[in-house]
């Protein structure tokens, strides 16, 4: 008994510690998309969808040459139940949850940024004083409609209304999904034809919840928490899924802080399933260091079943020591050097489009 707790107290130890470097880089990935001016949100002309299936919807683009006839630019942000843009009142600042470069491309692109349900595009958020997490109160609607099928269908009916309301080159309508916004992309451009470019960066291909089990085995072989305490471990969230998995449409129990509903819903169907629906061209960008985002492992599985199947409608690229928020690692001594690879990706990305 005495082994088994303090087995356990290491693994809680190790998993605080890899939860704190991965706090630590989303800090830095935030700092980044800080944006000085206060007026930020008046650069963006917003649009509101009232549906009789998923209630409010709302999205938005730059004012900036939106008279022009462009493509459409679609990027869907990982999980959370924070605003897009969240504002901060100790820095008098707006932080993007989209990655601040895909402004550089607004006036070729109609860069379109996409609500959650319950959650406006823009409102103000609070900061913890001692860890610096931000943090937006939940809700019900968020609650009781947030699934892979909500977020999908809201962005698949985004496409039609931007379609119908802005001058839209229809010949490029590239949707991406960043993190969890990746599992959702695939799914858009099977419901929505128009869509003609996929894009997942770092994220999964499998089923998300194996990530929990992959995590655990990588612990146990890198010294980080023996193969006993892994297997007890995994053994739990074998335990955990049936019970997701036994009350799949419950909002009112959780894992993860996360409602069943939610946790299952993404399971119904994995980005790789849709993905091989799809005739289109498709991307999917990962970090070779990206291991508690989407984890690397689940990812690479994507190419193997596109070989298998003869399918030539897939780029899959890894960027060996990026980690999460695509960014390189870089060991320097005791420290580690953040290089910001979002402008060279970005940039492929366009280039990609056009081919």
């Amino acid at each position: 008994m005495e082994k088994q707790e303090k087995d356990l107290l290491l693994a809680i130890e190790i998993k605080k510690t890899y939860m704190n470097r991965i706090i630590a880089i989303a800090l830095i990935f935030i700092s980044r998309l800080a944006i000085g001016q206060t007026d930020f949100k008046e650069q963006f002309k917003i649009f509101t969808i009232e549906s009789n299936e998923l209630g409010r919807v709302e999205y938005c683009t730059f004012k900036s040459t939106i008279d022009k006839k462009k493509p459409i630019l679609l990027f869907i942000h990982g999980s959370g139940n924070e605003p897009t843009f969240c504002y901060q009142t100790d820095l008098k600042t707006y932080a993007w949850k989209g990655f601040l470069e895909i402004e550089k491309y607004k006036d070729s692109y109609h860069v379109i940024s996409v609500s959650k349900p319950g959650v406006p595009l823009f409102d103000t958020v609070q900061k913890d004083p001692v860890n610096f997490q931000t943090s937006y109160p939940l809700n019900n609607e968020f609650t009781n409609r947030y699934s892979l099928e909500w977020r999908a269908k809201a962005a698949s009916l985004i496409i039609d209304q931007a379609i119908k309301q802005l001058p839209v080159d229809q010949s490029r309508i590239l949707v991406i999904g960043h993190s969890q916004g990746g599992q959702v992309a695939p799914k858009v451009a099977v419901l929505n034809k128009k869509v003609t470019h996929v894009v997942l960066l770092n994220s999964n291909s499998l089923n998300h919840l194996y990530d929990f089990v992959l995590q655990e085995r990588l612990a146990a072989f890198t010294g980080e928490q023996t193969f006993e305490q892994t297997q007890n471990n995994i053994d739990s969230l074998f335990a955990d899924y049936k019970r997701i998995f036994a009350d799949p449409t419950s909002r009112t129990k959780t894992w993860n802080e996360e409602t069943y509903y939610r946790w299952a819903s993404f399971s119904d169907e994995t980005p790789l399933e849709n993905m091989l629906k799809l005739k289109i061209p498709i991307l999917v960008i990962a970090g070779g260091k990206d291991v508690w985002g989407s984890f690397i492992m689940n990812t690479d599985y994507v190419e193997i079943e596109f070989l298998k199947q003869r399918k030539t409608n897939l780029t899959y690229k890894v960027y060996p020591n990026a980690n999460h928020f695509l960014q390189d690692e870089i060991p320097e001594g005791d420290k580690i050097k953040y290089i910001d690879l979002k402008p060279a990706i970005f940039k492929t990305i366009d280039e990609w489009t056009r081919k």
